[in-house]
């Protein structure tokens, strides 16, 4: 498998979406042929083996794609092809709601929607690496930590754009006592215990980037982070980096590939 594949993130220019994205169906996958065809150290090959589900392969023109999927085929392997505009979308981000009979009425930047259990087709959810962009006023200045975030997908059948959830910034129907993200977690256990849940980001090479604006909602205020002495530091020294956008895209494609599972999976 191609290494950098894991640090592909959605940003990029939107004229190279017409690639294909290779990836790889490692549920019955034999280390030994892996190291084969992929090249790969039997030790590495022998933990994607165990590691399981899906992998990214790599991400190639049309043509390109379909040479190395025949030989990847030939050689054994099990592959799902992925159109890379599909593995681009972007999801529609909820800024609140509530569970209500057996659905979660969400509040989103695009309005009102409800979602039921039976419209889920697959669940992702990860950590979200965050931390300040180095430079030299970052070394003289004290700042706030910042915690580690997080994210779940929520991926629909009937429509493809995933809805984003995010605890910390999500305004609840009601006071939580308890952690936000163990409730989100616990809204969608609750509304879909048999849809699939895609946990595999977790294991990714984080790959930051700038972090993108905060969703339009009632807790989209700015948040000001302060020197030692009380001054503000500079704008540069606060920037934010995160893997967000990696996240987003690991998820489109990971539906994708759901998608293309088809109902018998």
């Amino acid at each position: 498998m191609n290494a950098s594949a894991t640090s592909v993130t959605a940003t990029g220019d939107a004229a190279s979406w017409n690639r294909t994205l290779l990836v790889l169906d490692l549920g019955d996958a034999d280390p030994v042929r892996l190291a084969q065809v992929l090249g790969l150290p039997p030790y590495q090959a022998g933990l994607l083996a165990r590691r399981g589900g899906f992998a990214l392969h790599r991400v190639l023109e049309p043509g390109a794609a379909a040479e190395e999927a025949a030989r990847l085929g030939a050689g054994g392997l099990t592959l799902v092809l992925v159109p890379e505009a599909e593995a681009r979308t972007c999801p529609v981000r909820a800024t609140g709601g509530e569970p209500a009979d057996g659905a979660l009425n969400l509040r989103t930047e695009e309005g009102a929607l409800l979602i039921r259990g039976e419209d889920l087709l697959l669940v992702v959810s990860g950590p979200v690496v965050r931390e300040y962009r180095p430079s030299a006023e970052r070394r003289k200045v004290e700042t706030a930590t910042l915690d580690e975030g997080y994210r779940i997908h929520l991926h629909r059948r009937l429509e493809v754009p995933a809805i984003e959830l995010d605890p910390s910034n999500f305004e609840f129907g009601f006071a939580v006592t308890g952690s936000t993200r163990l409730e989100l977690d616990a809204w969608v256990a609750g509304l879909a215990p048999g849809v699939p849940r895609d946990e595999g980001f977790r294991l990714l090479t984080p790959a930051l980037g700038p972090s993108g604006p905060e969703p339009r909602g009632p807790l989209a205020a700015a948040v000001l982070t302060r020197t030692a002495s009380g001054r503000r530091a500079s704008e540069d020294a606060m920037v934010v980096l995160d893997n967000a956008q990696q996240f987003r895209f690991y998820s489109a494609w990971r539906a994708a590939v759901e998608r293309r599972r088809g109902p018998a999976s």
